[in-house]
């Protein structure tokens, strides 16, 4: 075997790991709720993260990582808040310990995406899909009581290798439009892959189903429809006109006004009301009663939900018989952590990687051009109704970092292959 191929082989086993790792907070029980798993974590990430700074300063990227971070920057001042909370935090180790993993994310995540593009990304995220899949399939055959939800209002729905069925649900979501991306882009090709890829497809949409999160049926159901618009304007955008895209946007304008007028029997298709399973009387609770006492600071960089007598107050008022553990919505995790100063820097951040996803998009000839679009689409609807940003786990930041650094480095080529 060849050194190259040897380097090759051990790099992608090492952000195999990093995948893992970045999920692993959120695996079968909740575990990120307790210290010393959140020690371990960023012990592990910190070793990737060592390893990944000195393989770029052996083979001389180093200095191409710290020019495209310097493009970047729109991560830097939400960075540097978060770290200087840990002051007023109200759990200041669990702030420090979950700032220095924010750090190793980022330093992963830029590696990533200076040395490999959108495409091999997605690859490589597909493998890690199919993988977790697996691996959950397993566990609910052979370990039902580990693998199925047994709770008092939550009967039978699969959570595999995670702790709750919407984060599960959330995940085959995502893995689900990563296989329809790479499905739809050999379909030109034809041969076995198309079979392979359909297959997986198909299978996530059958384990997508059983995780019985509606949260995820309505983003894959978006995502689809993304796609489909995205191929629509690949094939036939440079023959439309201002008037059509005008008829498209009050188009859309009157369909999303026909869907807030029509919600109650929108949600009732899946037997749910428009209180969201009880998030909206919780999340006002939490801003009456916590947000407003520290609405500019915050309580510390992800240190609200691990106070106890947080989390059994929020349970105890809205009537669950456990602590609540979760907002259930990443965006509300953010405020209530950092505040309306880190809110805003995070969306510094959050809105910077929208644009360069559109300006993204518009270059690509195939999905996988589009795919940072589908992503950051992906993160605004699954963090409506779940915590995905960086809450019980760090991968989809880790995504986000990837695909940002690798579209505005020598990676960002969409490269044929």
């Amino acid at each position: 075997m060849s050194q190259n191929k040897y380097k090759k082989i051990l790099n992608e086993f090492l952000i195999f790991i990093l995948f893992f790792s970045s999920n692993a907070l959120a695996f079968f029980h909740v575990v990120w709720i307790v210290p010393e798993i959140v020690l371990m974590d960023a012990v592990v990430l910190f070793m990737l993260a060592a390893f990944f700074l000195w393989a770029m300063y052996k083979d001389n990227t180093l200095s191409n990582f710290l020019e495209t971070l310097k493009k970047n920057w729109v991560i830097l001042p939400f960075l540097v808040f978060a770290g200087i909370s840990i002051f007023w935090s109200v759990y200041w180790q669990i702030s420090l310990l979950r700032w220095l993993i924010l750090v190793f994310t980022i330093i992963a995540g830029g590696y990533i995406g200076t040395r490999y593009s959108v495409k091999e990304i997605i690859k490589l995220l597909s493998v890690f899909g199919i993988y977790i899949l697996f691996l959950s399939s397993l566990v609910i055959l052979f370990m039902p009581n580990l693998g199925i939800m047994n709770y008092w209002i939550i009967q039978g729905a699969w959570k595999g290798i995670y702790w709750h069925k919407n984060h599960m649900g959330m995940i085959a979501s995502f893995t689900n439009i990563l296989f329809l991306i790479n499905l739809i882009y050999l379909l030109k090709y034809r041969g076995k892959q198309v079979w392979f890829w359909g297959a997986l497809y198909l299978f996530s949409l059958v384990f997508l189903f059983q995780t019985d999160s509606v949260g995820a049926y309505i983003t894959t159901l978006f995502l689809h429809g993304v796609i489909l618009l995205a191929i629509f304007l690949m094939k036939f955008g440079g023959k439309l006109r201002r008037i059509h895209y005008l008829i498209f946007i009050l188009a859309g304008i009157l369909a999303s006004l026909i869907l807030y007028l029509n919600l109650d029997h929108f949600f009732g298709i899946f037997n749910r009301n428009t209180s969201l399973t009880g998030r909206v009387p919780m999340w006002t609770y939490l801003f009456d009663a916590y947000f407003s006492k520290r609405p500019f600071l915050g309580y510390g960089f992800n240190a609200f939900w691990y106070v106890d007598a947080y989390r059994v107050d929020m349970g105890l008022t809205v009537g669950y018989l456990d602590p609540i553990v979760i907002a259930d919505n990443g965006f509300i995790d953010i405020l209530i952590n950092t505040g309306y100063i880190g809110s805003i820097l995070f969306s510094i951040f959050y809105l910077g990687t929208w644009w360069q996803s559109i300006r993204y998009a518009r270059k690509a000839s195939d999905l996988y051009g589009v795919f940072p679009l589908i992503l950051m689409s992906y993160t605004l609807l699954a963090n409506i109704s779940w915590s995905l940003i960086f809450e019980n786990e760090s991968f989809f930041m880790l995504i986000m970092i990837s695909v940002l650094f690798s579209m505005s480095a020598g990676t960002s080529i969409i490269r044929k292959t």
